[in-house]
């Protein structure tokens, strides 16, 4: 029999979903996703949901593919454009990076449910996954708001059988004008009375849900845990949709059994909502941990169900322990970090290559937030300071900061690390803004590698200037695919 993994599932209901616009930004690990599934490459997430939704405004189904804290940017016409309603289906798949591997921080992407109030489905297993996306575009059509599916690395790489064909093409419905004869205060009501009210009916009905009985003990789980939690001789109640919860079927459920298990990842989202109940444990009662799960964590947890748990002792991951990778040896870049180490001045990164000069042997960087910020940090220092920033993060939203350095006449130094491509990421092309940038401050090219001296004196002689002004080091990466941070 053949096989299919969740990346291919996913590829596979795009297809069959006649998805014409597709649209990301790269990260772990939704990296190989979107290019499997040949999506244009957007400057940071909110325009890749803004392009989807105008195509959808105008008739065309679309695909939004983005990393965990890519939710962070889109959220803003995320939560807009649940109440302004849409034409054709939009779906975002949100890459939760547990771990994490290539990410600054672990998120759960299911929080964005009620935030925007919107549903969020979590399935189990590649072809659970080919039917959420199919019926996510489904539901999202009916209901004209976007949609979450949300996958992990592993849900991507689990093995699954071939799904064949199953075409589902959309109506090309456009956005109805009707809804502005309601005030924003209308929509959002009628939004609350009939768009997620119909929501529950459907998360209630799905065919997304499984359920297996077997004695008084029962998990309750979402997403790859409950791939886990099967074959373990207690009930298993398998949820389609993390946002909303299927109220009717849950209290069902937990009132046939006398012990409850909710087995989800990374945060304890379900169980929270469910903890209430004295049958409910999970991580919130320390029986499961905290973080991504394996089939062992759940069977420990059952067995130790009837004793209370207590709080033990956390042992924090180190970077030796992960395994740390640092600037690659032959990176162009290695004079630059080694001379901002030498200069006394406090210096924010981007979530790029700089993050990885923030340790042994530069602990040349000192601060990063995000991608994109060193330059809005930079600017917030007490004295003058250095921001560096790759040129995929200076078109992402570094941009937006130099603006408003100029602007607001802050002192800093910005330095953009360009080797055209997003290296971190697998070495997507980056815009060339070098034009914008000589238009707005004054800029001095840099080739690199140079030497260490060489590259100290520009440094100083950068810092002399009163305002904002640009380095632009010159270089390219040998190593264009890593997709790890650490």
């Amino acid at each position: 029999m053949k096989s299919m993994n969740g990346l291919q599932a996913a590829v596979q209901a795009a297809r069959d979903a006649a998805a014409e616009v597709r649209t990301y930004v790269p990260g772990y690990p939704i990296t190989d996703l979107a290019a499997a599934l040949k999506a244009e490459i957007s400057v940071n997430e909110k325009v890749a949901l803004e392009i989807a939704l105008g195509a959808s405004a105008t008739g065309s189904r679309a695909l939004v593919i983005v990393k965990q804290v890519g939710m962070n940017i889109l959220a803003d016409p995320l939560v807009i454009s649940a109440t302004h309603t849409i034409g054709s289906g939009v779906v975002v798949i949100a890459g939760d990076d547990l771990g994490p591997r290539g990410s600054q921080a672990e998120m759960d992407s299911r929080f964005y449910g009620p935030l925007a109030e919107i549903p969020v489905l979590d399935p189990r297993s590649p072809a659970a996954l080919h039917a959420s996306i199919l019926e996510a575009f489904t539901l999202s059509e009916w209901l004209r708001i976007p949609v979450i599916v949300r996958v992990t690395a592993r849900l991507l790489a689990a093995e699954g059988p071939e799904i064949l064909p199953l075409p589902c093409k959309g109506a090309g419905q456009q956005f109805d004008r009707e809804g502005w004869d309601l005030t924003m205060r209308g929509r959002h009501q009628r939004h609350h009375d009939r768009i997620m009210a119909f929501a529950e009916e459907a998360c209630e009905s799905t065919t997304l849900n499984r359920l297996e009985i077997s004695g008084n003990v029962g998990i309750i789980a979402s997403g790859r845990p409950a791939a886990l939690a099967r074959g373990l001789g207690v009930s298993l109640l398998s949820l389609g949709y993390s946002n909303p919860l299927p109220a009717k079927l849950l209290g069902r459920f937990m009132d046939s059994h006398r012990h409850i298990l909710v087995a989800e990842e990374p945060e304890p989202f379900i169980e929270s909502q469910l903890a209430g109940s004295p049958k409910v444990q999970g991580k919130l009662t320390g029986h499961l941990p905290r973080g991504p799960l394996e089939r062992a964590d759940i069977i420990w947890a059952l067995e130790n169900l009837e004793k209370k748990q207590e709080r033990k002792p956390q042992v924090y991951e180190s970077v030796a322990e992960r395994g740390y990778a640092g600037i690659c040896e032959d990176c162009p870049f290695v004079p630059l970090f080694s001379a901002l180490a030498r200069i006394d001045v406090p210096v924010a990164g981007d979530a790029g290559c700089a993050i990885r000069a923030t340790r042994e042997p530069y602990k040349s960087v000192d601060v990063v937030y995000g991608l994109g910020s060193s330059v809005g940090v930079a600017s917030g220092f007490a004295e003058k300071g250095i921001a560096v920033v790759g040129d995929f993060a200076l078109a992402h939203s570094g941009l937006q900061g130099l603006i408003n350095a100029v602007w607001q006449k802050h002192d800093v130094l910005v330095i953009v690390l360009k080797n055209d491509v997003a290296a971190m990421t697998g070495g997507q092309e980056a815009p060339d803004l070098t034009k914008l940038l000589e238009a707005l401050v004054p800029t001095r090219y840099m080739e690199l590698p140079g030497t260490e001296e060489e590259v100290e004196l520009v440094l100083r002689e950068e810092m002399k200037r009163s305002g904002a002004s640009a380095v632009v080091a010159l270089g390219r990466c040998t190593k264009p695919r890593i997709q790890r941070i650490v």
